[in-house]
């Protein structure tokens, strides 16, 4: 489709999660109200219960009525289009979301535009849309359900149903569950608030660098590693053994804990666990990077990066064991002693930082130098 010249308005609708590729298959961008028509309709087949579906008729509604004669619009000034992120949302999504717009605004020229959404998560890119194009009005449509649809075993199926709602609230109750599980199987009934702490932190940490399926991949790493045939197999099982092992070393430094009030006593559990397990941790998370190296180090392949992700691995855990003493020894009210931890643990850990970061550019510039070699002869 050739660019049109600039100006008119877009009835956009947008599908952040990408249920229209998930579910029905199809390729964004959707331009034109045939395509859009054609997009409800096989997304509904395929999920009635679908609220983008009714998003998707609702701007071919405003399209229409934008096309009619009251309004003043002309034929050509008004265009619909149906933009998609990915599936697992977060800066994928969103950069996904702004290509198509691009694309989009590319074939129609259009200047303005009126969003419709299904919910507040759609409306949660509008600076993205509005860096590329002027909003002049965002539609968001509810979906008007019955009675009995709206009792709350429905609702709460529903939820459950629902895997970013699983993903993002059901995990950490589940891992709370486990802990209490584990604490009262074992007969210490003490120890719940401990794991709690330790797997919860865990699901945090992945969850705030986007790692949440951390443990599907880990478990699909494992599978090809046997079949594969790989040392890396050794060396997961020597990670899964570590973290258990850390994980039960910092509940017995946890139940060393000192009688405190209860905001400080919150503080100094985690403070606890946390000089117990970060040594043990810290050995999980190298296990499987030495099994990696040891792998590419028979197949004859290039170590570079790894070396500066070990020596991070090895700074953070100083860091968080520095830090865990230092707090310790302030509440004791040995002042001195926990500065001294704190600063000569952040200067070891910035000193390995930088040493695994020169190892791997010595290597990365070696690497290179080799390759230029190898292409003159």
């Amino acid at each position: 489709m050739s660019r049109r010249e600039r100006g008119g308005t877009l009835v956009l609708c947008v599908d952040r999660d990408d249920d229209i590729g998930e579910k029905a298959g199809l390729q964004t961008p959707v331009v034109g109200r045939a395509a859009s028509l054609s997009a409800a309709t096989k997304l509904g087949l395929a999920d009635a219960e679908d609220s983008d579906v009714n998003a998707i008729f609702a701007a071919v509604r405003i399209y229409e009525w934008l096309k009619g004669e009251g309004n003043g619009a002309g034929a050509g000034d008004v265009e619909i289009a149906l933009v998609a992120g990915e599936k697992n949302l977060g800066v994928e999504a969103d950069r996904k979301v702004g290509r198509e717009l691009d694309e989009v605004l590319s074939k129609t020229g259009a200047e303005t535009a009126i969003l419709v959404s299904d919910g507040a998560e759609d409306e949660s890119i509008l600076p993205i849309l509005q860096s590329r194009v002027k909003i002049d009005a965002v539609r968001r449509v509810v979906v008007r359900q019955s009675e009995p649809l709206e009792s709350s075993f429905y609702v709460v199926k529903k939820l459950l149903e629902d895997p970013k709602f699983a993903h993002t609230f059901l995990t950490p109750l589940g891992l709370i569950f486990i802990s209490l599980f584990i604490s009262l199987l074992v007969g210490q009934p003490g120890w719940a608030v401990g794991l709690i702490f330790g797997f919860v932190g865990i699901y945090l940490l992945l969850k705030s660098f986007g790692l949440e399926n951390l443990m599907m991949e880990f478990l699909e790493t494992v599978r090809q590693s046997i079949y594969s045939g790989k040392i890396s197999l050794v060396t997961y099982i020597c990670a899964v053994v570590l973290l258990l092992a850390g994980t039960s070393q910092g509940i017995t430094e946890y139940t060393k804990l000192p009688t405190a009030e209860s905001g400080e006593r919150i503080l100094l559990s985690f403070v606890y666990f946390a000089r117990g397990a970060v040594g043990w941790y810290v050995g999980a998370a190298l296990a499987p990077l030495v099994g990696k190296m040891l792998n590419m180090l028979i197949e004859r392949e290039r170590i570079v990066r790894q070396w500066a992700i070990l020596f991070s691995v090895v700074a953070s855990g100083l860091i968080v064991w520095g830090g865990s003493e230092c707090i310790i020894l302030l509440s004791e009210g040995n002042y001195p002693m926990g500065y001294q931890f704190l600063f000569f643990s952040l200067l070891g850990a910035t000193v390995l930082s930088l040493v695994g970061v020169r190892i791997s550019l010595y290597l990365k510039e070696r690497s290179t130098m080799s390759k230029g070699e190898g292409k003159e002869s």
